[in-house]
């Protein structure tokens, strides 16, 4: 999908077009998008901007859609196109749209069409064979054309590139591409990993390899407080459970990054979760740790991107 949304730029300015260029643009398209559901959702202008904002230049989306690379640009597409499936959610309900955008999705991120969860369970009383019908005929088109490609390029129409890789004798894939027994890991990566910490300047540095996502954007703290009990969290906490899975089973952790790329699959989610546990507890300290966010993500940004301080 990366590829396909480039082609136009191609085509008017060649191959030395910037791809991070197209990566930027939509990653402030992905900030727009998520105030207009938040807004959709919450009734309130304050916490839409406050959650926004901290979206835009408090997670780790600002880094990877400023560097733009190969591997960052596919999450950012990816997002646009979930947001846009969450617009179309919490408006006219389109389910052959939901569809189509989730498909699109899944076109640049494979595990983002997991995301099929949160539709089901939070339009599950408005759910007809009807509906479903037209969810999945939207939904077609990506997988279609996916396999079909996968087939030209393999000769079959399953995901098979990963397993051509020369890859399975590093060590981080000695137990195969997928295992339960890379769960334990990645979740302690996750949820402890640290920058480096110095006597001498600058102090921190970060660490390229991963960190974990509650240091990385510390208003996910705020997570703990959200209302579980309703269709929106219940629906954004097993979407959160679900796509993040292929990557907690997956040998390696998403390697060069700031913080832990692979979040940004589910990052939608995340942010939902969020603001179901502030919207009636907006306070000074949600407002500190969205500063703060911003602070460490401001921090990311210049220490990697421009002074290339970075530890493994």
């Amino acid at each position: 999908m990366p590829a396909i949304l480039l082609m136009p730029f191609v085509a008017i300015f060649g191959t030395s077009f910037y791809q991070p260029v197209l990566s930027i643009v939509l990653g402030a398209v992905n900030v727009l998008l998520a105030y207009t559901v938040l807004l959709k959702l919450f009734k309130s202008s304050t916490i839409s901007l406050w959650i926004s904002l901290l979206y835009a230049f408090g997670t780790i989306q600002w880094y990877h859609a400023e560097v733009g690379s190969s591997w960052y640009v596919a999450h950012i597409v990816a997002l646009f196109f979930l947001w846009l499936a969450l617009l179309e959610i919490v408006t006219k309900q389109r389910l052959f749209l939901i569809g189509l955008f989730i498909g699109a999705a899944y076109l640049a991120r494979l595990p983002t069409i997991l995301s099929v969860v949160f539709v089901f369970i939070y339009l599950r009383q408005t759910l007809n064979i009807k509906n479903i019908f037209l969810f999945l005929l939207g939904l077609s088109p990506g997988i279609l054309f996916n396999g079909f490609y996968n087939y030209l390029r393999f000769g079959t129409i399953f995901d098979v590139g990963y397993s051509l890789l020369p890859i399975f004798n590093e060590p981080w894939y000695k137990y195969g591409l997928f295992s339960i027994r890379y769960l334990p890991l990645h979740l302690k990566e996750v949820f402890t990993s640290l920058p480096a910490f110095s006597k001498n300047p600058p102090f921190i540095i970060p660490s390229i390899y991963i960190m974990a996502i509650w240091f990385t954007t510390p208003a996910f703290l705020l997570i703990i407080k959200a209302k579980f009990k309703t269709k929106l969290a219940l629906a954004s906490l097993i979407a959160v459970i679900i796509i993040a899975l292929p990557g907690l089973l997956h040998g390696n952790n998403g390697s060069t990054q700031f913080g832990y790329r692979f979040a940004l699959d589910f990052m939608p989610f995340l942010l939902l979760l969020m603001a179901s546990g502030i919207i009636n507890r907006f306070n000074w300290q949600v407002k500190l740790l969205i500063i703060l966010s911003v602070l460490v993500n401001l921090w990311g940004v210049i220490m990697i991107s421009f002074l290339n301080k970075w530890v493994i």
